[in-house]
C-alpha cells in the first residue's frame, strides 16, 4: 500500500504543481529497446530566486514502471545564489532512493544564451553502484539558448564518484504551444535503467 501511495503521490504532484510543460518522448535507447518518457516541468521566478521542478515518469515494454523527480530552490545572494535541491529515483523494485544537494550557483546572460554552474555538497544514503560514495561533490552545467522558433536547453551532471549525465535537447515551435523536438542521454550511470545512452522524439505541450 505504501509504494501505491508513493507512486500516486508523485503523479499528483507532477499534475498539481502549476506545471508549466508537459513532455512525451519516445525512441531508441543503446541496447535497441524502447524508451517512453513523459515528463512534467516547472521553472517559477520568485522575488528572490527561483524553483524548479520536474518529475520523469518511464514504463518500458516489460511494463516496468520508475520515476524521477528533482526539486531545486534558488536564493539570490549578490552575484550568485544559493541552492537546496532534492534528487529522489523510483525504481522498478520500489526503492525509494534519495539523494540531498546544497551549493552556490554561478548564472552568465549573453544575449539570448543563459549558462550556469552549480557547485553542489552531494549525499546520497544508498549507494547502489560501484564507486559511489555517501559524501561528496556535484558540478551542473545548465544552458538555454531561445531563438524564438528555435530552442536549445539541457545539462551536465558531473559528481566525484566519476558519473555523468548529458541530456541536450532541441525544439521546433510549431505552434504558440506545441514544440516538437530531439532529445540525445548519454550517461555512464545507469540507477534507474539498464541502458544509458538514447535518442528521442517527442512533442512538449506549454500549459500557460
Amino acid at each position: 500500500m505504501k509504494k501505491i501511495l508513493f507512486v500516486l503521490s508523485l503523479a499528483f504532484i507532477s499534475l498539481s504543481a502549476s506545471s508549466q510543460n508537459f513532455q512525451l518522448l519516445g525512441g531508441a535507447s543503446s541496447d535497441k529497446s524502447f524508451v517512453n518518457w513523459a515528463t512534467f516541468e516547472l521553472y517559477k521566478p520568485l522575488e528572490h530566486g527561483s524553483l524548479y521542478y520536474f518529475t520523469d515518469f518511464k514504463l518500458d515494454k516489460n511494463g516496468y514502471f520508475e520515476a524521477y523527480t528533482e526539486i531545486s530552490k534558488y536564493w539570490n545572494a549578490g552575484p550568485i545564489s544559493l541552492t537546496a535541491q532534492l534528487n529522489a529515483g523510483l525504481n522498478k523494485d520500489f526503492q525509494i532512493l534519495p539523494v540531498y544537494l546544497g551549493g552556490v550557483q554561478k548564472l552568465w546572460e549573453v544575449g539570448n544564451f543563459v549558462i550556469s554552474f552549480d557547485a553542489l555538497y552531494r549525499y546520497q544514503q544508498e549507494l547502489i553502484l560501484d564507486n559511489e560514495w555517501a559524501h561528496g561533490y556535484q558540478i551542473t552545467m545548465i544552458f538555454l539558448q531561445d531563438l524564438e522558433k528555435i530552442q536549445f536547453s539541457g545539462y551536465l551532471d558531473f559528481w566525484n564518484s566519476g558519473y555523468f549525465v548529458f541530456e541536450p535537447q532541441g525544439w521546433w515551435k510549431a505552434s504558440n504551444r506545441i514544440w516538437l523536438g530531439l532529445e540525445w542521454r548519454a550517461s555512464n550511470y545507469s540507477l534507474l535503467e539498464n541502458y544509458t545512452n538514447y535518442v528521442m522524439f517527442g512533442f512538449k505541450w506549454n500549459l500557460e
